[in-house]
């Protein structure tokens, strides 16, 4: 099967700073594993930082997925 074109933008095409941070807010409050009431989210130039807390370990990686994707 060829690949699809899903998630492939129009050239010179980004997503806003505020656009990112409430995307990547949005993944962290509706997932069901991870407690994101300790998270702080920014975004500066496209890159996003996560800062702040979370009970357990895998929480910390599911959290860092949601951001990456």
């Amino acid at each position: 099967a060829a690949p699809g074109y899903a998630g492939r933008g129009p050239k010179g095409y980004r997503r806003s700073d505020d656009r990112l941070r409430d995307e990547v807010s949005d993944r962290l409050m509706d997932d069901e594993d991870v407690d994101a009431s300790e998270i702080e989210v920014q975004v500066k130039e496209g890159e996003v930082t996560l800062t702040g807390s979370v009970r357990t370990r895998e929480q910390k990686r599911r959290a860092e997925d949601l951001a990456e994707r």
